[in-house]
């Protein structure tokens, strides 16, 4: 193998250009660090994806993102129909900012470039080998060498196989429409970030609002729990899109489930996606890949390099700052979508507080560990009734089914 130039050799290579791999190239190139960021396609691409930038994402950038807003949110519907259960909350900051992630992603990166890193497109890693104290990389564009590799490649992440993760993170599908509808049909969820809850087995539907159509979508949270296809194309029934007047279909994956292991060994870190790194109950992602992309950028420029230390310090404040959480949400995800009947138990008693205390940990402004702590919270409610009269519960559980 060819040895890689000068041009090619970089102190930290970022494979993947969405928000964890700009986000960490933008603080490493603002202190003056070397930084290549590898991206397998022709940029901006397409990224199947809600586009919902939610409150808690948005407060991690250092700038706007206003002009690659197409709507703002500020209100967040939940509804359970087979239950007749409607809840609305609604915020003077937006709740989810709706953006085409290709504009989104694209916007990031033009931000890292400006503030000096280097990117080359339809550049594929094929390899990632260690050498003494460098990486070298095998691409379809030639030999890149770097002192460290972030992984910021997606959930089936490349460079993670290469690296020797052979563990994959837990994988859920989902499947989304891009929906062209009439004005009169746009107007009605104009500005309305809607979630429905009870239609797919142990998920959700929604429906966000784009300039000019809608994103309709599906998940589910156990894969091959549900036939995404049937139930979506029973939800667009439901809500009455007609007249359609085109759609695009597009299905993915979405990690649940970080990774086993530690997320940094022998130079490579991994981030967003590529770790793992997604909410349990609602499967957002883009938080956690650009705090998980900051975590790594401050790793790196903490340790000045050091290796041992770099994964030290990124391995301590990804558990400490992600890892926790997302323990946490698993916690609520099961009782969530693995108990239905308790489910909506819980909303028929405590939905609206609910749905309240689920757009404060959206928006950022507390968390699922100060959720699941609080005395009063409808969890634990829930629990000392159920101790208390368990015969009540379990013919309100025969009536709710």
């Amino acid at each position: 193998m060819l040895n890689p130039g000068p041009s090619n050799s970089f102190d930290v290579v970022i494979v993947g250009s969405g928000p964890a791999g700009s986000s960490a190239a933008l603080a490493l190139a603002r202190e003056g660090v070397r930084v290549g960021i590898l991206e397998k396609e022709s940029v901006p691409r397409y990224k199947t994806c809600g586009g919902g930038i939610v409150g808690r994402a948005r407060r991690l950038l250092p700038f706007s993102i206003q002009e690659v807003v197409e709507q703002q949110c500020h209100t967040a519907e939940l509804n359970l129909p087979q239950d007749g259960f409607h809840f609305t909350t609604v915020r003077s900051q937006p709740i989810v900012s709706m953006t085409m992630r290709e504009d989104f992603d694209s916007f990031l990166l033009k931000s890292a470039q400006s503030a000096g890193a280097s990117l080359r497109t339809q550049c594929r890693v094929l390899e990632v080998q260690q050498e003494t104290d460098r990486l070298l990389l095998s691409t379809s564009s030639g030999p890149v060498s770097a002192e460290f590799v972030l992984a910021a490649d997606g959930a089936r992440s490349r460079v993670a196989v290469s690296s020797g993760w052979s563990n994959k993170p837990n994988l859920i599908p989902a499947l989304e429409y891009e929906v062209g509808v009439s004005e009169r049909v746009l107007e009605r969820f104009r500005g309305r970030a809607r979630f429905d809850f009870n239609l797919v087995p142990f998920g959700y539907a929604w429906i966000f609002p784009k300039r000019n159509h809608l994103s309709v979508g599906v998940l589910t949270t156990r894969p091959g729990g549900a036939n995404l296809n049937r139930c979506l194309g029973k939800y667009l029934t439901l809500v009455d899109l007609a007249p359609i007047e085109k759609f695009e279909r597009h299905g993915f994956v979405i990690p649940i489930c970080p990774r086993k292991g530690p997320l940094a060994r022998e130079r490579v870190l991994l981030t967003g996606d590529a770790a793992g790194l997604a909410d349990p109950v609602t499967g957002e992602g883009i938080t956690y890949a650009i705090r998980s992309g900051q975590l790594a950028a401050k790793a790196l420029l903490d340790a000045e390099l050091r290796r041992e230390e770099v994964e030290r310090l990124y391995e301590a404040s990804v558990a400490n700052e992600i890892l926790s959480e997302l323990r946490l949400g698993r916690v609520l995800g099961r009782l969530i979508y693995g108990h239905p009947a308790v489910c909506r138990r819980l909303f028929r008693w405590q939905g609206q507080r609910l749905c309240e205390a689920m757009t404060d940990v959206l928006m950022g402004d507390t968390d699922y560990g100060e959720l699941l702590s609080t005395p009063t919270h409808y969890l634990k409610l829930l629990d000392r009734r159920r101790k208390r009269n368990p015969r009540t519960e379990g013919a309100t559980q025969t009536r709710s089914t």
